[in-house]
């Protein structure tokens, strides 16, 4: 189906939060991929390391030079589900940045995996960078980019050079966005036009709800009633519409050709 790729200009901005909750919410299957060079969160945070480490993203980096497609055939261990309902798996992202380095060949084999799955995919590229190493092919190779960022000045100052940067990468604007999370003095539209990119969704700043989904802290039964959770739902819509689609309203029945 369609690969969306979340990035953040740094600060804490709430993108891996951001990225579960869409995942979580997301009404086809899906996978929620760490493509984070600094490492991924989720098995430590959301998991609170109860859960066995697959063999996620450095597993798939190992196998890249026999080609994007044997690497979507090879049966097992490189994903983990994410919830009980067996409609969304997570890629485990590095546990250690100083791989990101050697991963760097990889990605246009890894981006044109995650690109090709049978499943939607949300991958969670961290902060954008300049430099060797960042999943520069993943953001390319998106159906949708979007920068998640706090609409505070300190944010936004940081989201503009690396605005630019998804520009050149991309080589347009079209199907490029911002995620706002939390509510300060900026508002959407003064985002939009500093940045020159559309607000496609805000989604508020629920500190109870992001403790579980960053550090595993409470309970995971009742999230589906909370405001950040029914913010991601309208969310993801707006992220599939800004993509060309109409409503992902699909029964979640898939997993993926990677689990």
């Amino acid at each position: 189906m369609s690969l969306y790729a979340l990035v953040s200009p740094g600060g804490a901005a709430g993108a891996t939060t951001t990225a579960l909750a869409l995942a979580l919410t997301w009404p086809r299957p899906v996978i929620l991929a760490e493509c984070d060079p600094a490492g991924g969160d989720i098995l430590a945070g959301l998991f609170a390391g109860h859960l066995p480490a697959p063999r996620g993203l450095l597993g798939l980096a190992f196998e890249a030079g026999r080609g994007a497609a044997a690497i979507s055939a090879e049966p097992g261990g490189h994903l983990a589900p994410l919830d009980g309902s067996g409609s969304r798996m997570f890629l485990a992202g590095l546990s250690d940045p100083r791989q990101a380095p050697g991963l760097a060949p990889a990605w246009p084999a890894i981006a044109r995996t995650l690109a090709s799955q049978d499943c939607d995919v949300i991958a969670d590229c961290g902060r954008l960078d300049a430099g060797d190493g960042q999943p520069t092919s993943v953001l390319a190779e998106a159906e949708v980019a979007a920068m998640v960022i706090r609409p505070a000045l300190r944010q936004v100052a940081a989201a503009r050079p690396r605005i630019d940067m998804l520009l050149q990468l991309r080589g347009s604007p079209d199907r490029l966005g911002l995620l706002l999370v939390g509510d300060k003095a900026h508002r959407p539209g003064e985002i939009a036009r500093t940045l020159g990119v559309p607000v496609l969704a805000s989604l508020p700043w629920d500190a109870r709800t992001a403790a579980v989904l960053s550090d595993g802290v409470g309970r995971r039964a009742s999230l589906s009633d909370r405001s950040l959770m029914r913010a991601a739902r309208a969310a993801g819509q707006a992220i599939f519409k800004a993509g060309g689609g109409a409503r992902p309203d699909l029964p979640a029945t898939a997993t993926g050709q990677l689990a």
